[in-house]
Order: C-alpha cells, then structure tokens, then sequence
C-alpha cells in the first residue's frame, strides 16, 4: 500500500491585513482543530522590532503543537516562518489539568484567546482546569476584567458553556512589571455549536465601572464617575435613568503607577459591550491629578460610540467571535450595527480574523456580519 502523502500547507502571509499575533493566533486554533497543516510567512512582520514570535506566541505554539501531537519547525523565539502539522488524535485526557507557564507578563487573556477554541471543541469531555502564568493587565491586550465582564457572559449568551476564571494573583506590564497566574475551569462542547444570532441589543439596563488603581484615588475616581454619568445623563440612560443600574468597583493595584478602568453596559438581552483603557502615560509624583478624570472622559466616550452603533458587539469582541462563527453549524450572524446608514465596518483585528477563517475553511463573512459556519465535529467537518 503506497504511503498516505501529507496534504500541502496553506500558506499564510503573516503582514496581511494587521499583520500581527491576530493571525498566528486564529490560524493555529483552525488548524488544530480541522487538521490541516499551514505555514505562515514573515510572521507578525507589520510589528516593530522585527517582528517574528514572541514569548507568548512561542508558548501558545509550544502547548497546541503537543496537544495535537503536531510536526512543526520554526518554532523559536523571533523566529519568522512556522510550518505547523497536526496531527489527528489529541493528547489531551479527560477531566485533564493544563498548566502554561509564561516567564515574562506576556498576556494571559491572548494565550486563552489561542487554545480556548481547541479546549472548547476538541478536548475531553470532562471540564479542564487551565492554569496560565503571566500578565492579567498588559497593554494592547484584553485585561481579565474584559473576559470575565464581557467575554465570557458573550460566550455564554451563543451557546458556549460557563467558563470560571480565577485569579490566584495579578500580573502587570505597567509600574515594576510582575507575573500573575489564572485557573480558567472550561466545559468542552459535548456537540455541534450551533448557529448563533445577534442582531437585536435591546435596551440598556446597567453600567458597570471596574476600576484598578492606587488606594488614594478611589474617591476621585468614583466623583468623576459621578459627574461624568450626570452631564451624559441623556446619552447613558436614555429618557427613564431610572430604569438603568450603575455599579462601581474599585481595586487597589497596589502601585503608584497602575491604573486601570473598564465600562460594560449591559443590555436587556445579555449583551455586553465593554471598553476599558490600562493607561500607559507618564505618571511623575505631585502631577497625577489629571489622570482621573482623563480616563474617565476617554472610556466613557469609547462606551458610548459603541452604544450609538446600535450593534450586538463591540470592537474588540466582534474579533473574538469570528472563529466561533466559523465552527458553528448553521447560518450565524453578528451585528456590528450601523453608522451613517451603513454597517459599521470590522476592525483591522476582526478583518484579519476573516481572512483566516476564509483561507483556512472557506466560511466567508458578509456585510452584515453573517456567514455559514461548517458545522465542527471533532475530527471532521460537517454539519
């Protein structure tokens, strides 16, 4: 019997599109999960410095390359080109603990963006334990308070099954940086996802303020949360303000030069949408008091552009759910609302995503946010 030859490797080009770790990340959970083997080119090659794999990303190929027991080469740090085979069986077992352990505070939140669709579909079925080491607050990532407010209540609102997230302790990119870790506990998907609809928000009945930063300015914080709320008071409740809850936590961060701050609004259907902002600026003693009241004007308007569209998602999570779209069985659709009587137009983050998804699987997104997803089984495509 002659030998079962490998299929070729689609290619990918790391620079298309936003040419970063969106790629690499998207591209290494379909494979894992369909089996076909990709190789991707000049990889994050719109990145400064080089480019190439980071730590985070070298550990998010290290643990899906055993999981699925893959061939791969190129696999270091820097390294610019990744040829990546799965292959058919997994190596997980059931009710399994996995442990991924990064030495720098590279974000938590974008190794789980990477294995999570893997744990979801293909893993035992038993749920997983999954302790990351990292940063739970880095910069240009999401912050933990993004996936337990809003990611992971909009995994659960398209079918996904609850997800637990603890922190055992934070990691920070901002003050002296530090490695934290997070327990996830993940159900897998005992069947097919099925399709999804998010067209219709529904009203908004609550806002959330989350709130991470130094012990002595909880009370400014929560003043100008108040005086921010009543000048737009309008825009954020609507005619009946009544009608609408506000929540404010606050977290000291235990560091003169952390702050961090999020706003979710919840509407009546479960939708969340969310903004939030790790504030990177300089911080120098006795010239801190505009910090406060800086973040609060820039998240609010961040929040309240994302409550005008009209949509189901906000910027961030319409990337998150476009490999979701794509596994699904059945015909999903994801409204990203209208601007000027025109649909809002994905981000360069969500773009890319599709792109992948569409090199990878075929599934092509529309217009308006829908596409026909190929219905995933482990191991075969099918719905």
């Amino acid at each position: 019997m002659a030998p079962k030859l490998t299929p070729t490797p689609i290619h990918l080009e790391g620079t298309t599109l936003e040419g970063g770790g969106q790629l690499l990340r998207v591209a290494l959970g379909l494979a894992s999960l369909t089996k076909k083997p990709i190789n991707i080119t000049n990889i994050r090659g719109r990145r400064a410095g080089g480019g190439g794999l980071k730590a985070q990303h070298l550990t998010s190929v290290q643990w899906l390359g055993h999981a699925c027991n893959a061939r791969m080469s190129g696999v270091g740090l820097k390294s610019k080109e990744l040829t990546f085979t799965p292959h058919p069986h997994s190596n997980l077992e059931r009710g399994s603990e996995v442990r991924i352990t990064q030495s720098t505070p590279g974000s938590i939140n974008l190794v789980l963006q990477a294995v999570l669709p893997y744990l979801l579909f293909s893993g035992p079925r038993a749920p997983v334990r999954l302790c990351v080491t990292g940063g739970t607050n880095v910069s240009n990532s999401p912050s933990h308070e993004y996936v337990v407010e809003v990611l992971i209540p909009m995994l659960r609102l398209i079918g996904i099954p609850p997800i637990e997230a603890v922190v055992q302790s934070r990691g920070w990119s901002q003050g002296s940086t530090s490695l934290g870790s997070v327990t996830y506990t993940i159900t897998p998907l005992n069947t097919k996802l099925h399709a999804f609809q998010l067209t219709h928000r529904g009203d908004i009945v609550c806002i959330k303020a989350v709130v991470i930063a130094p012990r002595d300015t909880e009370q400014q914080f929560r003043e100008e949360l108040d005086v921010m709320f009543e000048k737009r008071e309008a825009r954020f409740f609507g005619p009946d303000p009544s009608s609408v809850d506000v929540e404010v936590t606050f977290e000291d961060s235990r560091h003169e030069k952390r702050y961090y701050i999020l706003l979710v609004a919840t509407a009546s259907t479960g939708v969340k949408l969310g903004r939030d902002w790790l504030y990177d600026g300089g911080v120098r003693p006795g010239k801190t008091e505009r910090i406060v009241p800086t973040m609060v004007k820039r998240v609010s308007n961040d929040l309240l552009g994302e409550m005008a569209h009209g949509g189901c998602v906000d910027e961030y999570m319409r990337d998150q759910l476009v490999v979701f779209q794509t596994l699904a069985c059945g015909r999903s659709r994801v409204s990203g609302g209208m601007k000027a009587d025109a649909f809002v137009s994905p981000s360069l983050h969500a773009q890319t995503a599709m792109w992948v998804a569409k090199e990878m699987t075929g599934v092509e997104l529309d217009d308006e946010g829908g596409c026909e997803g190929v219905g995933y089984v482990p191991g075969i495509l099918l719905c």
